[in-house]
């Protein structure tokens, strides 16, 4: 698996970005002199700067975090008060006052970093809900929608961590893979339904549903880059797919992995009108779409993937009764009696 790119800094090396500041700071406060008034006054500003610290902490680690390192900060500058000034009852008063500064900074830090924490689970959470109430109102329609949503959301997950994406980027690759048929729910019920092929007209609606999906995405602010990946999951990599016909890297990362995920589990579940393959021939047809249906990269992610962990994802979300809507066979799926539609 590629190493993520865009995401914070490991919690080792935040740690260690902190001590190395805490020391240094410490270091240069003892180090230099008090005997002149200039260094008198670079001692006020190495004063400040132990403020930093439990701030960062905060940030970085929470109420916790920031309770440790002004701990830390109040020892090694009391250290100096009473070290660099003997006898100087006047000077020590005013820098314990300094270190009851420290710890009115790092409480006040702590607690509104946490309250954040807090702020932003709770928005995240609200947006898990409105993601899968959408998934739900399709599911209501299309009863095999919620299981297959879920098994290629994963599935392009697992391509996505083989390319080392960032955390924003995953995320939005996540909601778009689990809403990429939300547009279904402007296809009308007779159509959705009905149990034989397609007329043109037909077809012709069926087709507009990236459109109408990425209308009902992008006025939801924090599904907007995930609209994108809705709109073109039906676009394929020689320009032949829909809406727009888009090809090559005018597709979306998160579409390009998508319509890999997406033939992978078309091909492996169960459908009314073909039964399940093994991983080997799935894999097969997917070579075979190479350069056409399919981006080179979001191929070798695929075979990136161990087969165990594809098939402990399809064991997880398995559909409890084998389902499909009659027009998923008209979408382009490829089956082995077909090949790419």
């Amino acid at each position: 698996m590629a190493p993520r790119h865009g995401g914070p800094p490991s919690r080792g090396v935040r740690l260690l970005a902190l001590a190395s500041l805490v020391a240094a700071i410490a270091t240069l406060h003892f180090a230099i002199p008090t005997t002149t008034h200039g260094w008198h006054e670079l001692h006020i500003v190495l004063r400040k700067a132990y403020f930093v610290p439990p701030v960062l902490a905060a940030v970085w680690f929470g109420f916790g975090g920031a309770m440790w390192t002004t701990v830390a900060v109040s020892v090694l500058f009391a250290g100096h008060a009473f070290l660099d000034w003997p006898g100087n009852y006047m000077e020590q008063a005013n820098q314990v006052g300094e270190l009851a500064g420290f710890w009115v900074v790092g409480l006040l830090a702590g607690y509104w970093s946490d309250q954040q924490r807090r702020l932003l689970e709770g928005l995240a959470a609200a947006h898990e809900e409105t993601v899968h109430a959408l998934v739900s109102a399709l599911d209501l329609r299309e009863h095999h929608t919620g299981m297959h949503s879920q098994r290629v959301r994963e599935y392009t997950l697992l391509l996505a961590d083989q390319l080392g994406v960032s955390e924003q980027a995953r995320r939005d690759i996540a909601y778009g893979a689990l809403l990429h048929d939300v547009g279904k729910i402007a296809v009308p019920d007779h159509i959705l339904s009905k149990p034989g092929r397609l007329t043109d007209d037909e077809w012709a609606v069926v087709r507009k549903h990236p459109e109408e999906g990425y209308r009902i995405l992008r006025r939801v602010p924090f599904l907007r880059n995930a609209a994108d990946i809705v709109r073109a999951h039906h676009e394929r990599l020689d320009g032949s797919g829909y809406p727009r016909g888009l090809e090559g890297g005018q597709i979306p990362l998160g579409a390009r992995l998508f319509a890999v995920a997406d033939v992978y589990d078309a091909l492996t579940s169960d459908r009314p009108y073909h039964a399940a393959i093994s991983y080997e021939a799935a894999a097969a047809v997917i070579a075979d779409g190479l350069g056409s249906q399919f981006a080179p990269t979001a191929v070798a992610a695929f075979f990136a993937v161990p087969r165990e962990t594809l098939e402990a994802v399809a064991s997880r979300w398995h559909d409890v009764a084998s389902a499909a809507s009659p027009i998923d066979r008209d979408q382009g799926i490829p089956d082995m009696d077909t090949g790419f539609a």
